[in-house]
């Protein structure tokens, strides 16, 4: 293999790219969406079952109904049950547990 004569110089292929955001990463001064906090926003908890492959027989969900502050309550009963020929039934079997 022989190198090329003709190279050529590119502006941009192959140089580091300015990141103007770096230095405010870097000391921690960067904003990010998710450190927002907006008048009225809501937060979200999620509670998992910490045994796998378990089988859920029901969902008692008074004590967090009768927690300060909670607006809602959403488990896998709150979603429609895809029919098996719907195109995203395979992946919207695994967001919420039944």
């Amino acid at each position: 293999m022989t190198a090329t004569e003709n190279r050529r110089t590119y502006k941009y292929v192959g140089t580091r790219p300015i990141r103007h955001d770096g230095y405010d990463k870097v000391i921690g001064k960067a904003h990010f969406a998710a450190d927002q906090n907006l008048p009225g926003q809501l937060h979200a908890a999620y509670h998992r079952s910490p045994h796998a492959h378990a089988r859920i027989v029901s969902i008692d969900t008074s004590a967090a109904a009768n927690m300060p502050g909670v607006k809602a309550i959403v488990t896998g009963d709150d979603f429609p049950t895809l029919d098996a020929k719907h195109p995203n039934a395979d992946t919207a079997a695994n967001v919420m547990a039944r």
